[in-house]
């Protein structure tokens, strides 16, 4: 597949830089320890970001800490007892080891092994549907706030009718490159091997796909033109000079609830109300009026290596009784993964393998949708890089995904078959 534009191309110009900023990795040891980590959070928001959210013992938070306030932090985390270590040094450094400084050459292949651009997404959906066109359909499934199209994806070998489907989407946090990286691998490595591979020629005749490899298309732009760690959307708030919503705080299942907050400034904003986001408000829609009956529904994410089934908003309620069926078809999911290059993942419900988290999509996916088989995958890695992978593992991940998705896949035509 061939880039048909752009003559010229720009390395990241940041208007914000991180030189000398450091990402901290966190271990509380117990309830007293997070629960001070907890009201750092939620005191320090704005002035140190946190990379995951102080939620359990288990896991670390990890914080990025701007060099003005890092000898304070440090001395506060250490005054408490919290034992930390440094992630990341230099997160500038990173962000310039991973992005692309060089133009693309528009006669080559499209190359899935370095992160691109918004153009370069949305000139790919439009060139692989025209190399796949016998399968393929592309077609405008929003707008953002901005005004920028966001395309999608229709597969199905024998027309878009009467099957049941799966929906899968990426990008839906700005900074996290390797989401739609991740699934435009997936897409085009199920496509090629249509009618040579068995198990994805059974997949493709027995499902159709609907495929949004980018979501969050402003808050992604504005990833490469102003700031590489940029999450939300870029909406305007009414009252507030903060920008931006969480637009997986945005979803109108259970939205407002733990998790999210009412605070425009903070990285997870719920949103003034329910799908307010129209990224949010015209896929669920599309989604909903599309009169498909959809079996299973990812979100893509990073970091974490995490495969996380409902409920997200509640770690406390009852689980759904399809939990026995989502915890078979993970397993097996990430057990293939696992077998390209050992990568570990972690599965269970979302709430209580992670933390709780409201108005969340794979929530809407399984209880508004009804996707049965409905998802959070949380990608590489679990902390070295966290949202700055370097490209050189974006073919592993990519690869290694793959084989979880057809896992999971395969699952399903034993079950809807």
């Amino acid at each position: 597949m061939k880039l048909l534009l752009f003559p010229a191309l720009f390395a990241l110009v940041s208007a914000v830089r991180y030189d000398g900023y450091q990402t901290l990795s966190i271990q509380p040891r117990d309830e007293t320890q997070l629960k001070f980590l907890s009201s750092l959070e939620s005191k320090l928001d704005g002035k140190v970001s946190f990379w995951s959210h102080p939620r359990t013992t288990q896991r670390s938070t990890d914080v990025l800490v701007p060099p003005r306030f890092l000898d304070e932090f440090k001395e506060l985390l250490e005054s408490v007892g919290l034992e930390f270590s440094v992630m990341i040094n230099d997160v500038q450094a990173l962000i310039d080891e991973t992005t692309r400084s060089q133009e693309i050459d528009a006669a080559a292949d499209f190359d899935y092994s370095v992160y691109h651009t918004y153009a370069e997404i949305q000139q790919w959906t439009a060139d692989i549907a025209t190399q796949y066109s016998s399968m393929v359909e592309r077609f405008q499934i929003a707008e953002s706030g901005e005004g920028r199209q966001i395309n999608a994806l229709k597969i199905s070998t024998g027309g878009f009718g009467t099957r049941k489907a799966v929906y899968w989407q990426g990008g839906i946090h700005a900074r996290e490159w390797i989401s739609p990286a991740t699934l435009m691998y997936i897409t085009n490595s199920l496509l090629e091997n249509y009618g040579i591979d068995a198990d994805v020629t059974e997949i493709l005749n027995t499902f159709d796909f609907v495929i949004v490899p980018s979501l969050n298309v402003d808050g992604y732009a504005y990833t490469w033109s102003d700031d590489r760690m940029w999450r939300k959307t870029r909406s305007i708030n009414a009252g507030s000079l903060c920008r931006g919503v969480d637009p997986n705080r945005n979803y109108p299942y259970q939205w407002g609830g733990q998790g999210a907050s009412t605070n425009p400034c903070y990285s997870t904003y719920r949103g003034p109300n329910a799908a307010s986001e129209p990224e949010v408000a015209q896929t669920t829609q599309w989604l909903l009026d599309s009169n498909k009956d959809y079996v299973c529904f990812i979100d893509f994410h990073s970091y974490s290596q995490l495969w996380l089934a409902p409920w997200s908003y509640s770690a406390t309620a009852v689980l759904p009784q399809e939990k026995d069926d989502h915890d078979a078809a993970s397993a097996k999911a990430v057990n293939a993964l696992q077998s390209v290059y050992g990568t570990s993942y972690t599965y269970g419900p979302s709430a209580r393998t992670l933390y709780a988290a409201s108005g969340c999509s794979e929530d809407w996916g399984f209880a508004t949708l009804n996707a049965k088989y409905s998802y959070v995958v949380e990608l590489r890695d679990t902390g070295n890089y966290g949202f700055l992978l370097p490209e050189e593992q974006i073919l592993p991940t990519g690869l290694e995904t793959y084989e979880a998705v057809k896992a999971l896949c395969k699952h399903m035509v034993e079950e809807y078959n």
